[in-house]
């Protein structure tokens, strides 16, 4: 019963958004034909210029685009000169996939603050993809936003519309008349991977949200209330059982000011298959997260830290149980406010996992606060978990910052500090950060980054650390280098120097760590990349899950990765590496990626990376490690196919395979130094497998039915020395999930 004050304010707000009504509608038919008089009202974008490489050039073809605000949203249209001559490229992929062909983008800062934007991308094949942008250029695929989109082709180039309600997102001062936005587009041309934009700004520079184009539009006010009532029902082959839920989510949005987003008994159920991961490392394999209620309206608590670590992890809400069982939890109800009020930005997320007789679910709250300026951002994070199986309480507090000095000069900081109360493993730590960007002219970038995260800080509860105890300076330069001769086979290249140097919060001293990069641009649309990966000698602190250090020798890595252009209704990608991952010896890998585009509605894709390490160093337990020699092989296969428009299927084929023989055990001696050891060690073999067919009708906005069979197992076998067409025929009997799902989700 400790969440029914939470389900009461739940059902108690929609049964009074009830009565809100809908927006007005808008003369414009959006159908990809840029034809109605309504446009002639529109502000016009022409001056597009090269933006991807970043040489700032007159593109090969004009294009134009129009912005029209109307009381239904705000209404965007491209019109693409492409003469018959150049192919284009219309291959359907899925929502949100890589888009191999001609396309267009809007980007939009509906607040013009640089603190959120919002990607909408629409391919000439009518394939839509949709993202959240944060920190500047950190794009998030895993927002779905609802918005109307079409295209329309022409002897002499193509034509797109958008049309962007006013409650896809939240923004502030909605009830006034006019409101400032900041605008970006830019279209790539297929053929040649050619990127045009205007205005003059790319996400591969560290200021890009920031860089967009303000203008002042009308405003339109708005309010939605949408009911998401779901049903499933699964039949396990494996267990012969059967079983079924109900639930819902609500979305309410009185007005951009203000939107409240719901979950009871929700369904956080995957019909999107992560990919295979096999990890022997110390820190935990980051996922994404596509869940709903976990993608509405999530950008405000965004917080990232140094190293690709997130305050707000949110796929630790409805993870696994911290009885070890293995299953994950259930959530029983989950609530999200959005707002803006007296020039603040806030939020509040609290979730509520459910309770069992073995286990008591955990309860996470977050809590925002962001104030922006022209030039300036200061935020303030609070998380606070409660985790009763284990007696434990997180509670972290986080106060972040951002100044724009001017257009060379940026200044991003975070202060952290964290609280642990667990028997016997109380702890306070604390961090702190900051990064300064200068970019003194388009062609050059620097960033100077240092870091301390002391030995007790932990904000693992609620968020994704990689690691605490570290004090970092990270050095980067970057170079990009455009090529005016038009007859030269490169377009443009890019160089990057990164130096980082490490020690733990104990003064012990991490390999330093030297980066050299050179990616060549290839005037046809290929790509070629060379990487230089370099460490010193140095201390390993983590390998040994803390029963001491490891002293490691300086090591080398060696990248080359060519990716072609399209050449018929193929694209390759090819991959070598050399590199050291032990104390000695050496490790290879190469690897193929290939695409065929069998129709405008089928493609399949796919890759295969083999490995074979003379050294791979394991942690085993306490001060004992060991070294193999090791194989591997990692591949997948995927087929697209689209047999009418709303309908999809989609298969998914992963394999993984390791083969890890020739154990040699070592122990942890004086000094860091790993020693010879009489320590008997199994050799070992890993077996993981995962398929995936998936059908989707989308058969309404935002609504869809899913039918899901899913398939998989991961074995790990000690002594037992097997060739990898062994374990690819024992791979199809693996069994540890085989289930059928069907999924309906409507909106109301």
């Amino acid at each position: 019963m400790q969440n029914f004050g939470l389900r009461l304010a739940i059902c108690t707000i929609a049964l009074s958004a009830c009565s809100l009504a809908s927006a007005e509608t808008t003369d414009l038919n959006i159908d990809g034909v840029v034809d109605e008089a309504a446009w002639s009202q529109a502000q016009v974008f022409r001056d597009f210029v090269v933006v991807e490489p970043y040489t700032l050039g007159k593109p090969s073809y004009p294009t134009e685009a129009l912005l029209l605000a109307t009381p239904q949203g705000i209404a965007i249209a491209f019109r693409c000169t492409q003469p018959a001559g150049v192919a284009r490229q219309r291959e359907l992929t899925p929502r949100d996939a890589d888009m191999p062909g001609d396309r267009v983008n809007v980007f939009v800062d509906f607040n013009a603050n640089g603190e959120t934007g919002y990607n909408f991308t629409i391919a000439l094949s009518g394939a839509v993809q949709d993202a959240t942008i944060t920190n500047e250029n950190y794009f998030s695929t895993d927002w779905d936003g609802d918005w109307q989109h079409a295209v329309a082709e022409s002897p002499d180039g193509w034509s797109a519309e958008f049309l962007i309600p006013w409650s896809v997102a939240a923004m502030r001062d909605s009830a006034a008349p006019r409101r400032t936005i900041a605008i970006m587009f830019d279209r790539v041309l297929g053929t040649s991977d050619e990127r045009s934009g205007f205005p003059a700004a790319s996400f591969t520079r560290p200021r890009y949200l920031s860089e967009f184009h303000k203008l002042s539009i009308d405003q339109y006010q708005s309010s939605v209330f949408h009911l998401f009532p779901y049903a499933t029902a699964s039949y396990d082959f494996k267990g012969d059982a059967r079983d079924g839920k109900v639930g819902g989510d609500l979305y309410w949005k009185p007005s951009g000011d203000l939107q409240l987003t719901a979950a009871l008994n929700p369904d956080f159920g995957q019909v999107e298959a992560d990919e295979l991961v096999v990890n022997f490392d110390a820190i935990e394999t980051f996922f994404s997260d596509r869940r709903p209620f976990f993608t509405e309206n999530q950008s405000l608590f965004d917080i990232r830290t140094p190293d690709n670590g997130l305050l707000i992890y949110t796929r630790r809400i409805g993870g696994p149980r911290d009885d070890n069982s293995g299953r994950a939890s259930e959530i029983d109800v989950a609530l999200k406010v959005n707002g803006s009020a007296a020039g603040f930005y806030y939020g509040v997320l609290a979730a509520q996992e459910s309770e069992y007789a073995d286990d008591i679910g955990s309860l996470f709250y977050a809590q925002r606060l962001l104030r922006t300026g022209e030039r300036y951002s200061v935020g303030y994070l609070g998380t606070y978990v409660e985790r009763p199986f284990l007696l434990r309480e997180g509670l972290v507090n986080a106060i972040d910052a951002n100044w724009r000095a001017n257009a060379y000069w940026a200044l991003t900081g975070q202060v952290i500090s964290s609280q642990v109360d667990q028997p016997g493993a109380d702890k306070n730590g604390a961090g702190i950060w900051a990064r300064i960007d200068y970019t003194p002219s388009p062609a050059w970038r620097q960033e100077l980054e240092l870091t301390h995260f002391d030995r007790e800080l932990d904000f693992n509860d609620m968020g994704f650390q990689r690691r605490s105890s570290l004090n970092e300076a990270e050095w980067t330069i970057q170079h990009q280098q455009p090529v005016d001769d038009q007859s030269s086979w490169l377009r443009g290249r890019n160089w990057l120097l990164e130096l980082q140097a490490r020690s733990n919060d104990r003064g012990d001293r991490l390999p330093t760590v030297l980066i050299l990069g050179n990616r060549l641009q290839l005037r046809t649309g290929g790509e070629i990349s060379l990487n230089y990966y370099g460490e010193s000698s140095g201390y390993n602190d983590l390998i040994s899950r803390g029963n001491g250090l490891v002293k490691l020798p300086s090591r080398s890595q060696y990248y080359l990765e060519y990716e072609t252009p399209r050449i018929g209704r193929w694209q390759f990608e090819f991959a070598g590496r050399s590199f050291e991952q032990g104390i000695g010896g050496s490790a290879r890998e190469i690897g193929v990626e290939a695409t065929y585009f069998a129709s405008d509605r089928l493609t399949v894709d796919g890759y295969l990376y083999a490995s074979d390490s003379s050294d791979w160093l394991l942690w085993q337990q306490d001060t004992l490690l060991a070294r193999f020699s090791n194989k591997e092989l990692n591949s997948q296969l995927n087929f697209n196919w689209f047999p009418a428009a709303k309908h999809e299927v989609r298969f998914k084929l992963q394999w993984l395979a390791i083969n890890a023989n020739d154990a040699r055990a070592v122990r942890i001696g004086a000094g860091g130094r790993l020693l010879a050891s009489n320590d008997v060690i199994p050799n070992f073999t890993v077996n993981n497998f995962g398929l995936q067919l998936r059908y989707r009708w989308e058969f309404a906005p935002q609504s869809d039915l899913y039918v899901v069979y899913g398939r998989g197992g991961f074995v790990e076998k000690e002594n037992q020395e097997t060739d990898f067409g062994e374990l690819l025929d024992a791979a199809f009997s693996l069994r540890d999930a085989d289930q059928i799902l069907v999924k309906l989700r409507r909106r109301f």
